[in-house]
């Protein structure tokens, strides 16, 4: 009897969930200093540019604390597309007890989903960002149109992927983060422009040691800002 009694009393007291907290991680592409709008013309070495698509991949989201990782994201894609709006923000349920120092995630896809096939969610190739012939995904996409472009109606694109070594194209991006509840990274396609020959190099669809050292300079055009 009284062990019924003790069971009873075991099942009745509930166990209070971990208290938890969000974080909210906003995007803001930026051109140079200006926040970045489709469409809209710039200044890029005295001509005017014009960024038509911008598109990439954030994946394997993870938190560090003194260079250990003490939070993992499941399941973790996000394509970001200035396209959509909705796409820009999104949040990070964490244990409120959590501490961290920086923010951990990938600029594209890991191998072994690109070799696992095309997916659903923001992964899905409808998104405009899978190779189908060969079985890819495109981690960065960056696409316009400027004067100083040689193609065929001034253009530009930029379609950085690849997961084949010597050539894989995903970078790893770690950024220290402020303590506060929302961080906002800037994305800076001024920069990744600016050090680009749109004259020679206007167009990049494939993946190679181009699209290698272009991913580089990609990964370069993230920051966080401290507010």
């Amino acid at each position: 009897m009284q062990s019924l009694i003790f069971l009873w009393i075991c099942r009745s007291v509930a166990v209070p969930p971990a208290a938890e907290k969000e974080i909210h991680i906003r995007f803001r592409p930026v051109f140079q200093e200006q926040t970045l709008v489709l469409g809209q013309s710039y200044e890029l070495k005295g001509q005017p540019v014009r960024i038509e698509t911008l598109r990439f991949y954030v994946s394997q989201i993870a938190l560090i604390r003194k260079g250990k990782t003490v939070w993992q994201e499941a399941n973790s894609y996000h394509l970001v597309d200035l396209a959509e709006d909705t796409s820009l923000f999104f949040g990070l349920t964490l244990p409120s007890a959590i501490k961290y120092d920086s923010l951990h995630f990938t600029l594209g896809i890991d191998s072994l989903t690109h070799v696992s096939g095309a997916m659903g969610g923001d992964l899905d190739p409808s998104k405009g960002m899978y190779w189908a012939w060969q079985s890819g995904y495109i981690n960065f996409k960056l696409e316009g149109s400027s004067p100083l472009s040689t193609a065929r109606g001034h253009g530009f694109q930029y379609h950085l992927g690849g997961y084949m070594p010597p050539y894989a194209s995903a970078r790893s991006i770690s950024l220290r983060v402020p303590k506060a509840e929302q961080w906002t990274i800037r994305v800076n396609v001024g920069d990744f422009l600016a050090h680009t020959d749109l004259a020679e190099a206007h167009t990049l669809m494939s993946p190679g040691a181009r699209a290698s050292a272009l991913s580089d300079r990609a990964a370069a055009i993230f920051s966080c800002d401290e507010k």
